[in-house]
């Protein structure tokens, strides 16, 4: 049979098969042969929206997932009203110089629960701040949370400062020459009262200061390599400048000598409160190597960038700031 009649042939059954398809298709089932069937999400007949469950035994059932409340994801960056309220410190800051309200400001969105710590959004608000606040400490802007206190017969800027600032920023404070200290009766010297206080986090490598409990600026530090930074609180206790590096069975370093690491400040660390230290001469300070800020580079103190360990140094009184150092 030639190739053509075969053709022929096929095309005949075909044909033939389809007709007797079509007059019997009315009675078969409405089951479709080439799909597959839809898959039926399984069904929870437990599920409930009324909350726990008491059983018979006195034990309470789980709470399906989907019914637990879930908590408010925190923000990683600003959103669009925080923003808008932070533009609004800036203008109020740098047109207005209206510095306490643009505190405020900044200051109510840092304290926003859903404004997660140490993310993007709350360093651009922290960089706000620490500007604002710096200008306040080392300027003679005026602010609500200063006082003003009446120079009297006798008076001296040592005894002025003693326990509550240092004399330095009530020289930067109150257009006083650095190297005067002359006031007279009857004049007004400003500056910061109250308590201030230290949280270092060294998983963050972050310094932050309170003034009044409240947050007044953040430095960026440097830790003890191998988790040497010891945990717990601390007063600061002895402040140097330009301190001399001295390690027992070597000879001390002299400022101002690029192997002295403790830059130009030291603060000492003095364990209180219950903390136990292993060792000793732990403290804050500056250091030669500003690149090592940010890491675990030390032999277990906190190290910072010398021009930022001098504001700090500047800022806070002797003996009488609580340091804690967390994880």
């Amino acid at each position: 049979m030639y190739w053509y009649y075969k053709v022929i042939f096929l095309a005949v059954v075909a044909a033939v098969l389809y007709g007797i398809f079509a007059l019997v298709k009315p009675y078969l089932p409405d089951v479709s042969i080439f799909s597959k069937p839809e898959k039926v999400e399984q069904q929870d007949d437990k599920k409930t929206d009324e909350g726990p469950k008491v059983k018979d035994n006195g034990t309470i059932s789980q709470v399906p997932k989907d019914n637990v409340e879930k908590r408010p994801e925190l923000n990683k960056d600003l959103t669009p009203a925080q923003n808008a309220l932070l533009l609004e410190a800036k203008t109020l800051y740098k047109e207005k110089q209206l510095l306490d309200d643009a505190y405020d400001k900044a200051l109510n969105i840092l304290e926003n629960e859903g404004l997660t710590r140490f993310s993007k959004g709350w360093y651009k608000v922290a960089d706000f701040i620490s500007e604002v606040n710096t200008k306040l400490m080392f300027s003679s802007a005026p602010s609500d949370r200063k006082i003003a206190h009446k120079v009297a017969s006798g008076d001296s800027l040592a005894r002025i400062a003693s326990g509550k600032t240092t004399v330095t920023a009530l020289q930067k404070g109150n257009n006083i020459p650095l190297t005067s200290q002359t006031i007279h009766p009857g004049d007004f010297i400003r500056f910061f009262p109250g308590e201030w206080e230290i949280e270092i986090i060294k998983s963050e490598y972050i310094l932050m200061l309170y003034h009044q409990g409240k947050f007044f600026k953040y430095f960026k530090v440097g830790i003890g390599k191998e988790d040497r930074t010891p945990e717990g609180i601390f007063l600061i206790y002895g402040k140097v400048i330009d301190p001399i590096w001295e390690r027992k069975g070597y000879e001390p370093i002299q400022p101002g000598d690029p192997r002295n690491v403790l830059g130009s400040r030291w603060m000492k660390l003095k364990p209180i409160e219950g903390t136990v230290m292993v060792g000793s001469g732990y403290g804050i300070h500056g250091t030669t190597e500003p690149d090592s800020v940010g890491t675990p580079a030390s032999q277990g103190c906190i190290r910072m960038r010398n021009g930022e360990v001098e504001q700090l140094f500047d800022i806070i009184p002797d003996t009488k700031v609580r340091v804690t150092i967390r994880k």
